[in-house]
């Protein structure tokens, strides 16, 4: 059988709980001692609404208009403040969202104690991350709409095509797709919407899992799913 395959590369990502994925760990947001120091004299006034919004997770355009033309003002001034910590500014004007992620460890990054603490995924939020990332991308190739909202039947479709055939019990699956929606959300890769059982599906996605590596990475979890089925 065998253990989940992994990327490979280091994807970046970030979320209310995420900021970066190495192989099969994630890495959750700063501690709240950090996010209290911010109001310290280090920190004036023009940068720490935009700098508090992304220690807590991702900073949005729509959500924070505020903030996020305080960002792009004082792009500079958070970039050099978060280099000190150790952490990477990244800026995606077009689709309207910035997050932080941990820099490259060193040879000496042993010695040095990091903000973020790692998390394991399991196969299958692997895979939903997966593909979610690859619906979003059929979506925008078809650029009839602006967000992609899904239903809960949508997603259990993507899903149910790797499910065990052997399974008997498919109301545990889908018990268990619903807490992995709901980590989807905790990790701001999926929002609520206010008609029930839907979902809009957040373009922090594209800086995840790289769309050049998107079919490597499907492939290697099709086929960890096939291995799982043999006796």
């Amino acid at each position: 059988m065998g253990a989940p395959p992994k990327s490979g590369s280091e994807y970046t990502t970030a979320g209310k709980a995420v900021l970066y994925h190495r192989g099969a760990h994630l890495c959750s947001r700063a501690p709240p001692n950090i996010i209290s120091e911010m109001s310290g004299p280090t920190v004036s006034a023009e940068i720490r609404a935009p700098a508090i919004y992304l220690l807590k997770g991702i900073l949005y355009r729509e959500q924070h208009l505020d903030a996020w033309n305080l960002l792009l003002r004082y792009r500079e001034r958070l970039r050099a403040y978060f280099e000190v910590l150790g952490l990477e500014l990244i800026v995606e004007e077009g689709d309207g969202y910035a997050y932080l992620r941990q820099q490259p460890e060193e040879e000496d990054a042993e010695l040095q104690p990091r903000l973020m603490t790692r998390r394991r995924l399991s196969y299958p939020q692997t895979l939903l991350i997966v593909l979610l990332r690859k619906r979003l991308l059929e979506f925008e190739s078809e650029g009839s709409e602006v967000r992609l909202v899904l239903r809960y039947s949508d997603i259990a479709d993507m899903m149910r095509l790797y499910w065990d055939d052997t399974a008997t019990n498919e109301r545990k699956q889908e018990d268990k797709l619903r807490a992995d929606i709901k980590k989807m959300i905790s990790f701001g890769f999926l929002q609520t919407v206010k008609e029930e059982d839907r979902y809009e599906v957040s373009r922090i996605l594209k800086a995840y899992v790289p769309i050049e590596k998107l079919n490597e990475i499907l492939e290697q979890l099709k086929a960890y799913a096939e291995a799982q089925k043999e006796p």
